[in-house]
C-alpha cells in the first residue's frame, strides 16, 4: 500500500493540472467567442482595438505625459501592439481569451482540492463579468493574479506595477495592499488592523470626488460614479457576513488573509459614500472567495452556501429582468 501511495498521490495531481488546464480553455474560449456587440461598451472596446495609438497622441497633446500617465498607458500600448498584427475584433477576442485563461487557470491550480468549488466560483457574475463587459478591468486582474500567485519577487513587483496602468482602479488596491503589508510588518493585532482600514476607507471615499477633479484622469471622472450608491443592497448583506465569518477565525487566518479581509471592509465603508468601491473590490472578489475556502468548519460551510444563494439570486434577479447581472449591488 505504502508504494501506491506516490503513485496514486503523482495520478491526483496530473489529474488536477489537466483538469485545470481543460476548464481554463473551455471557459476562456466559449468567453471570447460569444457574439461580440451583444455586451456593453463594444464599441468603446473597438474603438481601443482600432484607435490607441490616436488616444495615445490625444492624451500627449492634451496635457503631456502627465495625463497619458494617468490614463491607463499601458492598456493603450497593449491595443496598438495588438492592432498591428489582428483586427479589431480578433484583438478584443484575445483581450477576453488570454485574461479569462490565466485568471481561471491560476485559481484552479491555487487549490486543487477544491477545483470544483472554484469553477463555480468563476460563474458568479461579480467574476464572470470581467472577462465580458469590463475588459479592461479582466485584463488588469489577469496581471495582478500573475503577481500574486508568482514565486519570483521581481516577477510579483513587475505584474503589480503594471496593473494599474491598464485599469486604473489598482491604484486603490495596490494602497490597501500596501497597508496589509504594513500593518503586518508593524505587528498592528487584528481590531488595530480594522480600525486602520476603517480609517483609510472613510478618508478615500471623502476625497475621492476631489481627487478626480484634481488629477487629469477625464475618462474615469466620467465613466465612474462618484456618488452615494444606489444599488439593492443584496451585495452588502452578503460580503457583510462573509467578513463576520472570517473575523470569527483564529488570529492566524486573520494575519494571513488580512489583504483579503481590508477589500472587504474597504468596500462595506464605502458602499455608503460611493458607488466605485464596487469597482474596486471587483479586483479582489476571486482572492476573497479563494481566502474563503481557508475557513474552518462550520463557517465554511456558511460561507458555501452563501456563495450558492448569492450566486442564485444574482443571476435570478438577471433571469426576471429585475437587476443587472454584473453588478455586486
Amino acid at each position: 500500500m505504502r508504494a501506491d501511495y506516490p503513485r496514486g498521490a503523482c495520478k491526483a495531481i496530473l489529474s488536477s493540472k489537466l483538469f485545470a488546464l481543460f476548464f481554463a480553455l473551455i471557459y476562456a474560449f466559449t468567453l471570447a467567442n460569444l457574439p461580440l456587440m451583444q455586451f456593453r461598451d463594444r464599441i468603446n472596446y473597438l474603438t481601443y482595438a482600432s484607435g490607441s495609438f490616436v488616444i495615445l497622441q490625444r492624451y500627449l497633446e492634451s496635457g503631456g505625459w502627465v495625463t497619458l500617465f494617468m490614463n491607463e498607458p499601458l492598456w493603450l500600448l497593449i491595443n496598438i501592439g495588438l492592432s498591428r498584427f489582428l483586427q479589431p475584433e480578433d484583438v478584443l477576442r484575445v483581450i477576453i481569451f488570454l485574461p479569462a485563461f490565466i485568471v481561471s487557470y491560476l485559481a484552479l491550480r491555487s487549490n486543487p482540492p477544491d477545483a470544483i468549488w472554484i469553477a463555480l466560483f468563476l460563474l458568479i457574475p461579480g467574476v464572470l463579468k470581467n472577462h465580458i463587459v469590463h475588459l479592461r478591468q479582466g485584463l488588469a486582474i489577469a496581471i495582478f493574479l500573475v503577481g500574486w500567485f508568482a514565486r519570483h519577487r521581481g516577477l510579483r513587483v513587475v505584474c503589480f506595477l503594471a496593473a494599474p496602468f491598464i485599469h486604473v482602479g489598482f491604484f486603490a488596491t495596490l494602497g490597501l495592499m500596501a497597508l496589509a503589508h504594513a500593518t503586518k510588518r508593524l505587528r498592528f493585532a487584528p481590531d488595530l488592523r480594522l480600525i486602520a482600514f476603517v480609517g483609510v476607507g472613510v478618508l478615500l471615499g471623502v476625497s475621492l470626488p476631489w481627487i478626480a477633479d484634481l488629477y487629469p484622469i477625464p475618462r474615469q471622472a466620467s465613466e465612474y460614479d462618484f456618488r452615494l450608491i444606489s444599488g439593492s443592497g443584496l451585495g452588502f448583506l452578503f460580503w457583510g457576513s462573509i467578513f463576520l465569518l472570517m473575523l470569527l477565525q483564529p488570529r492566524y487566518y486573520l494575519e494571513e488573509h488580512a489583504f483579503e479581509i481590508g477589500t472587504i471592509l474597504f468596500y462595506l465603508m464605502l458602499y455608503p459614500l460611493v458607488a466605485i468601491s464596487a469597482r474596486v473590490f471587483e479586483n479582489t472578489i476571486l482572492l476573497v472567495l479563494l481566502a474563503g475556502l481557508r475557513l474552518s468548519n462550520p463557517n465554511r460551510k456558511f460561507f458555501l452556501t452563501g456563495v450558492l444563494i448569492f450566486a442564485m439570486a444574482v443571476w435570478g434577479k438577471a433571469v426576471l429582468g429585475a437587476g443587472p447581472v454584473w453588478l455586486i449591488e
